[in-house]
């Protein structure tokens, strides 16, 4: 795990099965994936022309042009094409988003996507694509986006490219491209993503289209807003957990391809039988030995972690130790699709609304009222000596 990384995000809202298994997953991967220039009604965008600068490569010469939506004559049009097409569905228009993309794509398409610098790749089509169920490949990319739009409760999104530069030999370019994306929240905070981008275009009957499109993400950050206006007061400062509260912890295991089952459900045991309950306390933990067993089919278990929870914050130590005869068997990196979940259920409602964690490999999921979920999901690396906490915010 990196110390140094920083993680901030929005707590996510329970989702459908498709989503909660992929979204989890891929988390932020499916930011990047919405990436393209903004588009001309995007929020909080004034109404006109989206321009960017770009250079357009003629046998080798560069030449500064201006981008607007009305431009179809180069490789870079496509740029525009996917900002509409994207920032159409970041506003809740899938249909919209759908066509937009039909009319950019190229009948070989291929979309590659990977969450940071040398990380797995996922490729759509494809056997490891989240999206699998689509009549057009328009309606495949545009469903990429939206799943994790849906998911994660966005008003709007504006995609703006940088430093687009143009390559073009023929009736074929290569374009390359920063991204900045914005995914705006309803409670006026925003997701920002920065990523590098690259697409391969086509001439094809005299319009250009996108044969393969490539995004490497570099970063992702939360930023908290404030509304303007109003009696300009702070919101509550309560905690989001109250000391004292009564809590109940229950852990699934969902592995790649599978559908998420309980702990004791592995032993044949009752989805509960293996429950913890605990009291919320700013002196002691709450979970010394969290998933400890005694008489299992496996033998006596020990504790695989440590969680204490405070008003604010749940912390995860693994108290395993590498040798431990049965949780040294599941150590090791987590595979796309597999999540680890931690259901904290509490006796009162809780104030939870948000999160940042120095795991970058986690999502934090709100169920209910009552009802907090941590989702340990591909890419982490589970060892004995980790350690990890969950900022919560209101």
């Amino acid at each position: 795990m990196n110390d140094q990384s920083s993680q901030m995000g929005r707590a996510g809202r329970e989702r459908p099965f498709r989503l909660s298994t992929w979204i989890a997953a891929l988390a932020a991967l499916a930011f990047f994936a919405a990436a393209c220039t903004g588009d001309d009604s995007a929020a909080p965008q004034s109404e006109g022309s989206e321009s960017a600068e770009t250079s357009d490569s003629d046998e080798g010469s560069t030449d500064s042009v201006t981008l607007t939506q009305g431009d179809d004559e180069g490789p870079e049009s496509l740029a525009l094409c996917f900002a509409s097409s994207i920032d159409s569905i970041g506003r809740g228009n899938l249909d919209a988003g759908v066509e937009g993309f039909d009319a950019c794509l190229a009948d070989d398409y291929v979309f590659e996507f990977q969450f940071a610098p040398g990380a797995p790749p996922v490729v759509c089509p494809g056997e490891g694509c989240p999206v699998q169920d689509f009549s057009s490949l328009g309606e495949m990319r545009a469903l990429f986006a939206n799943d994790f739009f849906t998911a994660s409760g966005y008003v709007a999104t504006q995609h703006q490219l940088l430093n687009i530069d143009v390559d073009r030999d023929g009736d074929r370019a290569d374009v390359v491209a920063y991204i900045q994306a914005q995914h705006f929240l309803p409670d006026n905070s925003v997701d920002i993503a920065w990523n590098d981008y690259a697409y391969t275009a086509v001439l094809d009957n005299g319009e250009w289209r996108m044969e393969t499109e490539t995004i490497i993400g570099t970063a992702f950050l939360n930023f908290e807003g404030r509304v303007v206006g109003g009696d300009g007061g702070d919101e509550s400062s309560a905690a989001p957990l109250a000391s004292t509260t009564e809590v109940t912890l229950r852990n699934t295991l969902q592995d790649p391809g599978e559908p998420e089952v309980t702990y004791p459900s592995l032993f044949g045991q009752a989805d509960d039988a293996f429950d913890e309950f605990a009291e919320v306390s700013a002196s002691a933990t709450e979970f010394p030995t969290a998933l400890a067993q005694d008489g299992t089919p496996a033998g006596d278990l020990g504790g695989l972690y440590s969680i204490d929870l405070s008003e604010s914050t749940i912390a995860f130590d693994v108290v395993a130790p590498a040798d431990d005869p049965f949780w040294s068997n599941v150590f090791g990196l987590f595979p796309d699709g597999k999540v680890d979940r931690y259901y904290f259920t509490f006796d009162e409602p809780h104030g939870v609304g948000g999160f940042m964690s120095d795991n970058p490999n986690l999502n934090v999921r709100i169920d209910s009222d009552t009802v907090v979920v941590v989702e340990l999901t591909a890419g982490y690396d589970l060892q004995s000596g980790v350690s990890f906490t969950v900022e919560l915010t209101p």
